[in-house]
């Protein structure tokens, strides 16, 4: 195989022929039927609709750091348009429904109502009595070959890569439209990707942009019902096509219903009881003590009642936080009891003005996304950290480090990102065996994972949060371009049974330095942002500018809020001192035009 692939590179055509005439043909290799056209062949609808006639949607997005971006479910049509559809909609359709969000969105009553996990007895039985999926019946003619497939080098992950190519992979709920570049590369792999999402999602463009093969519409208005109704549309796509390979998401929230339709069908997947536990902060901290792992000490303030109770349990200093907040909002530090009641009066005035999708209060519009129930955690000094992770099986086949920068204070707005981390080899070493422990203390086994901690002065590495899916914003991009590995390509390895081992090269491919530029102060931004934005982007060795504002735009200083984030920046060096040292240099010296009005 190797000198073949010397020769002119690897190909279903030249495996067929190395494997001795085995044919490596899937039973599910029909059409899907076409209802996306008329008997002309032109869109049943125009463009901006989607097939119910309803202006297409997409999710609104804020961005937490370069390394994430919060999607969040819109609050009106407007906020919801894909593409300036909605503009195009009151040109059509005089008064458009707001009802209709609630059928597009998964919401967190929908993922309340879920079934209970399996039992792991439950789960095994079902995985067992699955019939074979095709990728594993191509496995299986392929045999002899066993050990290139699990070998974690070139040859093995192109030997992947063939067997992968031509899998239906189905993907419950698409993200935001961002996201796109996922589909893209799946198609390029030859997954043949069916997306089940909100009526009038903006994915079912995909199909007619022949990136996806099917869409499907799921309404979720009625959270009850949203699980049986996945799974029987599933169902219906496994009989139609002739057996699905695997079904995965990339979004948070649908986390916990894809592991529930996975180990309900017998695919491979999480189990859904880890993947509640690793979304739940209580019950992610009584697994880690459960075995013995590091955890911070933490409670409840539910009024100021609670905040004696609470400063005395945690110390100082310490954090307090929204339980169900977002994007650093309302997270405050604490050093002593004084401090903790005043803070605690304005992070409750916080909630009242702000929300994840205003996290700096400029819209107006109020903080009815929040509950006033807050958290106080013990303050984790030290090196914040990005661990990410690839699970096969229940082994690591990839974990890097990523360096956070120093966030804002008292706000813990993020600042920007280093990679490869700059920490010394044996605590990035004790950060990566850390996580690989919070891991299996939860109970995950597959997939890629983001882990989020600190490098504490005192007590070591420590959990801030666990993310059971691939990390948001470029986490994908800055693995592939420091360490050559696709996290979508290992995820859809992952998500169909394959063995994820991509090869690791021994030394960074290229290092990265990110800064998220906050502004300086209050005001309004000038018309000159334009042009220092362009000649940020024709500076050399600056690689992307990602910008948050515009000319008019009203911004928060850190003097006066939860400061706005202005842009990202990221350079490439030849050593991550010097891309950090780089990056900090353009932030220092960029001229902020903020003009008070």
């Amino acid at each position: 195989i190797k000198e073949k692939k010397e020769q002119g590179g690897l190909n279903a055509r030249t495996l067929e022929q190395e494997f001795n005439g085995i044919t490596l043909t899937r039973r599910n290799t029909q059409k899907f039927d076409d209802d996306d056209e008329d008997e002309g062949g032109a869109p049943k609808t125009p463009q901006g609709f989607s097939k119910a006639g309803n202006p297409l949607v997409d999710y609104v997005t804020i961005p937490r750091s370069a390394r994430d971006v919060v999607e969040l479910i819109p609050r009106s049509l407007e906020e919801a348009a894909f593409s300036g559809s909605f503009h195009k909609v009151h040109s059509l359709v005089p008064d458009p429904s707001p009802g209709s969000l609630k059928a597009n969105f998964l919401t967190g009553e929908a993922i309340q109502a879920l079934p209970k996990p399996l039992e792991p007895a439950a789960r095994e039985r079902n995985i067992r009595e699955k019939k074979q999926t095709p990728t594993f019946e191509l496995v299986r003619k392929v045999n002899r070959y066993k050990e290139l497939i699990n070998s974690a080098s070139e040859d093995g992950q192109e030997l992947r890569r063939q067997l992968l190519s031509g899998a239906v992979v189905v993907i419950v709920c698409a993200g935001y439209s961002g996201k796109r570049f996922i589909y893209e590369k799946a198609k390029k792999l030859g997954v043949r990707t069916v997306i089940i999402d909100g009526p009038d999602s903006w994915s079912q463009t995909l199909v007619e942009d022949g990136v996806i093969e099917k869409f499907v519409p799921l309404d979720m208005s009625n959270p009850t019902a949203v699980f049986e109704d996945a799974l029987k549309i599933i169902n219906d796509i496994d009989k139609e096509i002739g057996g699905i390979d695997g079904i995965c998401t990339f979004w948070e929230v649908a986390v916990p219903l894809v592991a529930r339709l996975t180990e309900r069908i017998g695919l491979p997947g999480n189990p859904s009881a880890a993947v509640d536990t690793a979304r739940d902060k209580y019950s992610t901290r009584k697994a880690l003590e459960e075995a013995n792992l590091p955890t911070p000490s933490s409670s409840m303030i539910f009024s100021r009642a609670d905040l004696e109770k609470a400063g005395k349990h945690v110390g100082f200093p310490a954090v307090i936080k929204p339980i169900n907040g977002a994007a650093s909002l309302g997270v405050v530090k604490v050093c002593s009891m004084d401090e903790l009641v005043e803070q605690y009066d304005k992070v409750v005035d916080i909630l009242k003005t702000c929300s994840v999708s205003d996290p700096n209060g400029l819209k107006g519009g109020g903080g009815n996304e929040f509950i006033s129930e807050v958290m106080m955690e013990q303050y984790l000094d030290g090196d914040e950290v990005d661990v990410d992770i690839v699970l096969s099986d229940g082994q690591v086949t990839y974990a890097k480090v990523t360096d956070n920068l120093p966030t804002l204070e008292p706000w813990f707005n993020e600042t920007g990102a280093c990679t490869p981390s700059l920490l010394p080899a044996q605590k990035q070493e004790e950060l990566i065996s850390t996580s690989t422990k919070m891991l299996k203390a939860v109970g995950l086994t597959t997939g890629v994972m983001h882990v989020e901690l600190k490098y504490t002065t005192t007590n070591g590495p420590q959990l801030i949060e666990i993310n059971g899916r691939m990390g948001g914003g470029p986490v994908r991009d800055m693995n592939l371009d420091v360490w050559g590995v696709d996290l979508v390509e290992e995820q859809l390895m992952t998500s169909v049974g394959l063995p994820a081992l991509p090869p690791i090269p021994d030394h960074p491919i290229v290092c990265l330095g990110q800064y998220s530029i906050n502004a300086k102060k209050s005001g309004i931004v000038g018309e000159e942002i334009v042009e220092i934005f362009e000649q940020m982007k024709r500076m050399p060795d600056v690689t992307a500018v990602e910008e948050f504002v515009g000319p008019g735009d009203r911004v928060v200083g850190i003097e006066d809020g939860m400061p706005t984030w202005i842009a990202d920046v990221t350079v490439k060096k030849a050593n991550s001192h010097e891309a950090l040292a780089y990056v900090q240099k353009i932030e220092q010296e960029m001229v902020q035009p903020i003009y008070k009005k």
